[in-house]
């Protein structure tokens, strides 16, 4: 267990009521929130580098999305460049909102 979940531990018994549980949930949610990070020059130029380059390897990519930094592994099924939008195993995510893409 992280050390930052310990806090909320001790709450849990308290969950037995529904209101308690969606309260309990959305003051965990909230303490994930992050601030949008500006990209950097370099790390724009790395992404576009990755994705020029793509040739189907598996990719690690980080991005933020309603105030959360999100993780996804997997391949690139398309990217949309008309859109902006680059799809992972399905999954839609705006290339603004990308923090980070590494090859495997």
């Amino acid at each position: 267990m992280k050390q930052s979940d310990r806090g909320m531990v001790r709450y849990a018994p308290y969950q037995s009521l529904v209101e308690q549980a969606k309260f309990l949930s959305a003051m965990r949610r909230s303490k994930q929130r992050v601030e949008q990070k500006t990209l950097m020059e370099d790390d724009a130029e790395a992404i576009n580098e990755v994705l020029s380059n793509y040739q189907g390897e598996e990719i690690v990519l980080d991005y933020f999305q309603s105030g959360v930094i999100r993780h996804v592994e997997g391949t690139i099924s398309r990217i949309d460049t008309i859109e902006g939008v680059l799809w992972v195993d399905g999954k839609r995510i705006p290339l603004p909102s990308l923090q980070a893409l590494n090859r495997k």
